[in-house]
């Protein structure tokens, strides 16, 4: 082949890895260009203008790809069926046909609804007259769904969005990336039969033969490896709800988590071995001298690679592989030399044109990278050694360069380093894939329950290894803020991945893209700047949580979050892993110090998802006598549902981790930088000085709850035993530089009345006392404290209503911009050494 030539030349100039890349850029620019308010249609504009003048030249080939990536990757605002109204507190229903695949879990089914076009329902409307068009709608069941089916669905309809907070995952590039513009928790579902249509049959077919493997698997293999078993359905069958969390964290810790579920390497593990046995069967037949063995057996290996994709869930990097072997294959059955960097490239473009929401998919991130590093790394010294020693080499470095090219990914999404993946990958992964994996595909597809029961055993030996392996390669946990150093190092990694590290040339640039490397790796963090106080309130839906980082370095957390409503501890305790995920980012490796404003599940339950080191964890005392049957009223209010755990329980298991339990006293209880002080003030919550925290240190000043044990008696930091758990919240302020910031809890009237006369001044910035409820936010208290700046914790779309109108209005009227963290997501308060204040709102 002549030398610059690509080996496939029906593709031209560029190749398609080029422009894919720049169609991954164009979408990636798309949500800035939304926000600028830029339509889609100029987009497209550019788009056909650029084609237009085509003259194969890579620029131009390049800037269409950008402006295809820019116009494909918009997102206008979703579409609801008639009658029902997105993100309102009022339940909805919709009818709809469920489309393929289906996402078992655990608590579960999910899957993309079509809502049929229809009126919307009126008073007394039967179960088929739901209404219907729209885009599509993302539906979450407790119970089985079928493809094909047509439902009515009841629940709440809202546009996906997760928590808005800085490295935290985007829940809506999720549900983006499965086709659907809304979603939709189902309360109750209707069953009203199957549509017709060869589509529909096909996906039910792929779904009846995926639970007849999972039944398989459950039957042969538990009696000899129930561990095994539930690994081996997500390995063969895709379905990934019997998988414990310990087998999950142990195969992460070791870099194989990616072999749990049907990935990219499965499918070409079972198309490469349909392939071969079907080209052998044909070369063996009687017309296997007069035809080309591989051309006969490129489409049948197609159509069972489709339907493997299909019976398995149709995920991503099952998808992504498929590209890639149709066109493999399809260049067998032409006859066509392709370059495996082209066949990556075009299903890049494939994927990206068809559901450009894709791309910010960790899995389509993870397989592509991974692939390219194979793809493109150049022959190394274990190339030209035979036997187990070339064999050894190339496999080390082979799974040493896909680490390195994935560590940013896997530190900015998960932010952690599988370190034990270079051998877990060499080791673990071929058993499971080579051997397991066929094994239990053959004996879930024949019935052959000894084939199963080995591959389970299999399996279970592999997690052994795991867990052996993880106790002496332990997951480095590394944290990557930014999506656009995580970029930035991918790229540098790549580029070190594809050069030739034996040509005599070269070595100075290679010694500039390590140092590059090295340097950008230490940028991954973002800690506020030197001297200054930074005060982050994060979204955690329908709850408080702010997360303090002092110039000392110290870190203090006041409430963690909670969701309330959620049926188990790990949906409720979500908030505390977001916290875990900002303080990673934010470069720090512990919490000094928590502060528990009061015990509601709102602001308590995050607790128990905060695996951070927590130092010592601020609570109000309780009062001595209270008994009073208010008090035993508000105890009610302060319950987790039944299958959640109370405060205690969650404070006992932080004691069993070593976090102190402390109950401070009123006044300046802690002086930051320094060891914690007594109490310097004088006893009634004023702190010594007027503008406290003026000469660079910061203040932490108890407020309340304030009780008097007897007339006449000083007020001392207890709930009062005639007060509400809202009023009896555990008020602090810190002072910084002349600047104060409130944290009001969860006060109401009568706490805000007694706080303005202990004597609260005005402060820079308050935390709106509950949410913005109308029951909290008096005037009174709102003229004492006038900040610049009143931050509203709260969640979208929330059950209470809350924020008030009223109380915006009122906070407004004060002269105060008001933040929330429903709208705006984690609002940052940056106070530097000179005292000047800076705010930041996550979503501009």
């Amino acid at each position: 082949m002549p030398a610059g030539r690509s080996a496939a030349p029906w593709i031209g100039r560029p190749g398609p890895l080029p422009v894919a890349i720049a169609v991954a850029i164009g979408i990636a620019l798309a949500p800035g260009l939304d926000r600028l308010g830029v339509d889609a249609w100029p987009r497209w504009l550019v788009c056909a203008a650029v084609v237009a003048g085509w003259h194969r030249r890579r620029a131009v080939v390049l800037v269409a790809g950008l402006a295809f990536g820019a116009a494909r990757g918009a997102r206008p605002e979703p579409v609801a069926p008639p009658g029902v109204i997105a993100d309102d507190r009022i339940a909805d229903r919709v009818t709809g046909v469920v489309r393929g695949p289906i996402v078992h879990g655990p608590h579960g089914d999910g899957a993309l609804v079509d809502p049929a076009p229809g009126p919307a329902p009126g008073p007394g409307s039967g179960p088929g007259s739901g209404p219907g068009g729209g885009d599509g709608i993302w539906l979450w069941s407790s119970g089985r769904l079928v493809p094909g089916e047509q439902v009515v669905a009841t629940g709440l309809v809202h546009a996906p969005r997760g928590l808005r907070d800085p490295a935290v995952p985007d829940h809506a590039a999720a549900i983006h990336a499965r086709g659907a513009r809304l979603e939709l928790t189902a309360q109750q579902i209707v069953h009203q039969g199957d549509a017709g249509g060869l589509t529909f049959a096909a996906w039910r077919w792929a779904d009846a033969t995926q639970r007849r493997w999972t039944r398989a698997i459950d039957d042969a293999g538990a009696g000899a490896d129930p561990l095994g078993a539930a690994a081996l359905r997500g390995i063969v069958a895709g379905d990934r709800g019997e998988v414990p969390a310990a087998l999950d964290d142990r195969w992460r810790a070791v870099g194989i988590f990616h072999v749990l579920s049907v990935s990219g390497l499965h499918l070409a593990v079972v198309a490469g071995l349909a392939y071969s046995v079907l080209r052998r069967l044909v070369a063996a037949s009687p017309w296997g001298g007069r035809c080309r063995p591989a051309r006969w057996a490129a489409p049948p290996a197609l159509v069972l690679a489709v339907a493997y994709t299909m019976i398995t869930g149709a995920q991503l990097a099952t998808l992504r592989s498929l590209a890639v072997i149709a066109l493999v294959l399809i260049a067998q059955l032409l006859d066509r030399p392709l370059r495996l960097v082209d066949a990556l490239g075009l299903a890049a473009l494939a994927i990206l044109a068809w559901r450009p929401a894709d791309l910010l998919d960790p899995s389509f991130q993870l397989s592509f990278v991974a692939a390219l590093t194979l793809a493109m790394r150049p022959a190394g010294d274990g190339e030209r050694a035979r036997g187990v020693r070339g064999w050894l080499v190339r496999g080390i470095a082979s799974s040493a360069w896909v680490a390195l090219t994935t560590a940013p990914l896997t530190a900015y999404h998960f932010h952690q380093i599988a370190v034990g993946g270079v051998v877990g990958n060499l080791v673990l992964t071929p058993a499971v894939e080579l051997v397991a994996l066929p094994l239990g595909l053959a004996g879930a597809a024949l019935g052959l329950g000894p084939a199963i029961a080995l591959a389970s055993w299999i399996v279970g030996l592999a997690d052994r290894g795991a867990g052996l392996l993880a106790q002496v390669t332990p997951v480095g946990h590394v944290a990557i803020a930014g999506a656009t150093t995580m970029v930035g190092l991918t790229a540098l990694a790549l580029w070190l991945a594809t050069r030739d590290h034996r040509a005599p040339g070269g070595a100075r640039g290679r010694a500039i893209a390590w140092a590059a490397l090295c340097l950008v790796w230490t940028l991954g963090r973002t800690p506020p700047p030197a001297g200054a106080l930074r005060v982050t309130f994060l979204d955690v839906g329908q709850g408080d949580a702010a997360v303090i980082e002092l110039p000392g370095g110290a870190v203090w957390l006041i409430d963690a979050g909670g969701a309330a409503n959620a049926g188990e501890l790990a949906q409720a305790a979500a908030p505390g892993r977001a916290i875990d995920r900002v303080i990673a980012a934010y470069g720090h490796a512990r919490i000094d110090l928590a502060i528990l404003s009061h015990p509601h599940p709102d602001h308590y339950l995050g607790l128990a998802g905060i695996e951070t080191p927590i130092d010592e964890l601020w609570t109000a005392d309780e009062a001595a006598g209270n008994h009073q049957p208010k008090a035993e009223r508000q105890a009610a209010q302060v319950r987790s549902p039944p299958t959640l755990p109370g405060f205690a329980e969650i404070a006992a298991g932080l004691a069993a981790r070593g976090t102190r339990i402390v109950h401070p006293a009123l006044g300046v209880v802690r002086t930051e930088p320094g060891d914690a002080a007594g109490d310097d003030g004088d006893g009634d919550g004023r702190a010594s000085g007027d503008t406290g925290g003026g000469d660079g240190r910061v203040e932490l000043v108890v407020w309340a709850p304030r009780y008097q044990p007897a007339p006449g008696a000083p007020a001392v930091c207890a709930t009062d035993p005639v007060r509400t758990v809202n009023d009896n919240s555990l008020i602090v302020a810190l002072r910084y530089r002349g600047r104060t910031i409130l944290f009001a809890g969860d006060l109401e009237a009568e706490g805000e009345d007694d706080l303005v006369a202990a004597g609260v001044g005005p402060a820079d910035i308050v935390k709106v006392p509950h949410h913005g409820s109308p029951t909290s936010s008096t005037a009174r208290f709102v003229a004492a404290t006038h900040p610049q700046l009143a931050v509203i914790s709260c969640g979208r779309g929330n059950a209470f209503g809350f924020p008030s109108p009223a109380v915006v209005a009122r906070w407004q009227a004060a002269g105060a911009a008001v933040a929330r963290t429903d709208r705006d997501g984690a609002v940052t308060a940056t106070i530097d050494a000179t005292g000047s204040l800076e705010i930041d709102r996550f979503v501009p």
